[in-house]
């Protein structure tokens, strides 16, 4: 019995050793807290960037009608019937990129203050291309009165008129029809524009 004892106490000491010297239960190191990256800034920076430009354009465009003072040939009228088509263009592809970054735009982020800024250029351009309307429609009001006035005198002279024969005023009134229609082109996608931009203001808040 003393025998079976010990060898009982034994096997009872060596467990109670083995549970001492266990290597104590150590907790997976938490994974750290992922946290929230910075937002891609550079689509809005592009799309400032693009409007800037467009700015820019139309300053050109108002400075060269301004210094006309309501003279511009045929050639003249066409190639800013085509710079304002150019602007046109370039308008309605930022209010598509707008449209595009609308679903992305988080409140309160760092691209808040581009979109802001993106805002305010569409709001100036706007103001600019209305400008440029009501500069184009007084020189079409003045090129018409003009054009009527020399026509009916090279139809009783058969001459020249002012130096320009009538096909020459038809050319430039015909030029200027055309131009009136990319005013009025430039115009719709300027208000598009502003009305995406502000959408898009409004989703950064």
């Amino acid at each position: 019995m003393k025998n079976k004892f010990a060898i009982s106490a034994g096997i009872l000491m060596l467990a109670g050793l083995g549970l001492a010297f266990a290597a104590p239960e150590t907790k997976a190191p938490a994974a750290p807290a992922q946290t929230q990256a910075a937002p891609d800034s550079s689509r809005f920076k592009d799309i400032l960037i693009k409007l800037v430009r467009q700015d820019e354009y139309l300053d050109e465009a108002l400075d060269t009608l301004d210094a006309s003072k309501g003279r511009l040939s045929s050639h003249d009228l066409s190639a800013m019937g085509l710079s304002l088509k150019m602007i046109s263009n370039n308008l309605r592809h930022v209010a598509a990129l707008n449209k595009e970054e609308f679903a992305s735009v988080q409140p309160g982020s760092a691209d808040a203050k581009y979109i802001a800024a993106i805002f305010s250029y569409s709001r100036k351009v706007d103001r600019k291309a209305a400008r440029v309307g009501g500069l184009v429609t007084g020189l079409a009001a003045k090129s018409k009165k003009a054009s009527m006035r020399d026509a009916v005198s090279s139809r009783r002279t058969g001459r020249k008129a002012k130096g320009k024969k009538l096909t020459q005023l038809l050319e430039e009134q015909k030029a200027m029809a055309a131009l009136a229609a990319d005013v009025r082109s430039l115009r719709a996608a300027s208000r598009g524009l502003s009305a995406t931009s502000k959408w898009l203001y409004i989703a950064s808040k």
